[in-house]
């Protein structure tokens, strides 16, 4: 597991050690065995109350708001989270779709290439192109050859 992962279970872990007993029955065992067992305890965090005025890792709360949504809160507030969740996730894929159509689109990309290849073709007056035709690579072995008998010939 991540460094930065182990580092906030450290700090979950000691938040979980300043919760209240009514509020840490309602978090399943396996998942505190979890966070105890993957925790870094080489990190120390200084977690004190008010938790709201720590500064706390983004994946700590992130990690907190999880086990708030699944574990904490009632029925009625996880249902509006979730459906929240779900249409922030909507959004963000349909930022991503359109990002990427804009920049992997088919139409322009086939635009841009034909522009490219109309101005390779058709120089502009100003700068002049010479094109360089290379040999394929058996051609060069042929006239290497053909050059060696040519030396000969000439000795």
């Amino acid at each position: 597991m991540k460094p930065e992962y182990r580092e906030a279970f450290e700090e979950i872990y000691e938040i979980f050690n300043l919760m209240p007993k009514e509020l840490l029955n309602k978090i399943p065992m396996k998942f505190y065995e979890m966070v105890e067992e993957e925790r870094d305890t080489n990190y120390s965090p200084n977690i004190q109350e008010p938790i709201e005025k720590q500064k706390l890792k983004n994946k700590t709360i992130i990690i907190l708001g999880l086990i708030y949504r699944d574990f904490l809160c009632s029925s009625e507030e996880r249902r509006r989270l979730q459906e929240k969740d779900a249409k922030e996730l909507q959004e963000v894929e349909k930022t991503l779709e359109e990002e990427i159509r804009e920049k992997y689109n088919p139409d322009d990309i086939f635009k841009n290439r034909n522009k490219s290849t109309q101005e390779e073709i058709q120089p502009s007056e100003e700068t002049r192109m010479t094109i360089v035709q290379e040999e394929k690579w058996y051609q060069k072995i042929f006239n290497l050859i053909k050059g060696i008998f040519y030396r000969n010939k000439r000795d």
